[in-house]
C-alpha cells in the first residue's frame, strides 16, 4: 500500500528534510503497536504520506494529532482524507504544518505519547524539546531512528559500560528508561538509507528530578567539549575553580583521572549540584 501510495502521488523523498518513507506494512504495525494506544492522546511527529497514521488510527486512540513540516504532504494527507483512506470516525483527528519544535501544546493532551520517524539531524533538539523544555512531557515516546544513535543512547545501559556515555545518552538516562524493541534493515525504506534503523520507546520517570535541569545540562556542555581529555581538565577549562572542582570530586568519590564518558548518571546529576 505504501509503494502504491509514493507512486499515486509521485513523492519523491526530501534529502534536506532527511525523508526515508518505511514501506514494510509489518513493520509499520509492530510500531503502532509497541506502546498502548487505544483511547490515548497520541502525538505522531512526521507523519508524511500517512502509512504509519493508518496503523495508528487503526489502534483507535482517543486523539491523534499529526505535526508535519512538509507542505507537500499536508495535502496529500488531505486528498487521503478526502478518498476515506484515513478513517477517523472514533478519534479526534487533526493536523498541523507547523515545526515541532514551536508547536504549542493545549489541554488535550495532558497525558499523551508521541511517536516519531525523525532524521538523525532532529533526534537531540526533539528529544531535549519534549524531556526538558516542555513542562507537560509525555508518558512515552516510540521514535524510529538510526541504528547509530541507538549505539549513542542506548548500548551503556544495556551493558552497563559506562565508558560509552555521551551527551545524548545522559540527557535521555535523567528522564527515561529506554529499550529497543526492533531493528529495521535499510531495505525496508525508499529510498533505502545507508544504515539500519531501531525502533525505541522511552518510557518517563522521574528518578533525577530533584536535580536541576539547567544545572545538569550546562554542566555536560561543559563537560564534554573534548570527550577523550580529564573531566577535571575540561571542568577547569570550562570556569571552575581548580580547588572547587577537587572538592566535588573528593566528596563524590571521583577518580581524579575520570574522563566525561566514565561517569554514571547519578553522579552527574550530583556533580551538577556540587559545581553550581
Amino acid at each position: 500500500m505504501s509503494e502504491e501510495i509514493i507512486k499515486r502521488y509521485k513523492i519523491r523523498a526530501k534529502k534536506a528534510l532527511g525523508q526515508n518513507f518505511l514501506v514494510n506494512n509489518a513493520i509499520l504495525k509492530f510500531i503502532a503497536e509497541a506502546i498502548e494506544v487505544e483511547w490515548k492522546s497520541i502525538i505522531e511527529v512526521g507523519p508524511w504520506y500517512g502509512a504509519l497514521t493508518e496503523k495508528l488510527l487503526d489502534q483507535k486512540p482517543k486523539n491523534l494529532q499529526l505535526i508535519e513540516l512538509d507542505k507537500s504532504m499536508i495535502e496529500i494527507l488531505n486528498d487521503r482524507i478526502d478518498r476515506w483512506e484515513l478513517e477517523s470516525w472514533e478519534v479526534k483527528f487533526s493536523i498541523e504544518n507547523i515545526d515541532i519544535l514551536k508547536f504549542q501544546w493545549n489541554d488535550l493532551f495532558q497525558d499523551y505519547s508521541v511517536i516519531a520517524n525523525i532524521p538523525y539531524y532532529i533526534t537531540s533538539p526533539i528529544l531535549r524539546h519534549f524531556l526538558y523544555t516542555l513542562d507537560n512531557k509525555p508518558e512515552n515516546m516510540v521514535i524510529l531512528l538510526q541504528k547509530d544513535v541507538w549505539d549513542k543512547i542506548l548500548l551503556w545501559q544495556e551493558y552497563w559500560d559506562r565508558s560509552k556515555t555521551s551527551v545524548l545518552s545522559l540527557i535521555v538516562a535523567k528522564k527515561t528508561h529506554v529499550r529497543e524493541v526492533i531493528v529495521v534493515p535499510s531495505d525496508n525504506f525508499i529510498p533505502a538509507p545507508k544504515v539500519e534503523s531501531s525502533v525505541l520507546v522511552f518510557r518517563t520517570h522521574s528518578k533525577y528530578d530533584e536535580y536541576c535541569d539547567k544545572k545538569f545540562l550546562k554542566l555536560i556542555k561543559v563537560a564534554f567539549v573534548a570527550s577523550r581529555k580529564k573531566l577535571s581538565k575540561n571542568l577547569m577549562n570550562g570556569g571552575f575553580e581548580k580547588i572547587d572542582v577537587t572538592r566535588a570530586f573528593g566528596r563524590l568519590h571521583i577518580d581524579p583521572m575520570a574522563r566525561p564518558e566514565n561517569l554514571w548518571i547519578e553522579t552527574w546529576c550530583k556533580l551538577s549540584e556540587e559545581l553550581y
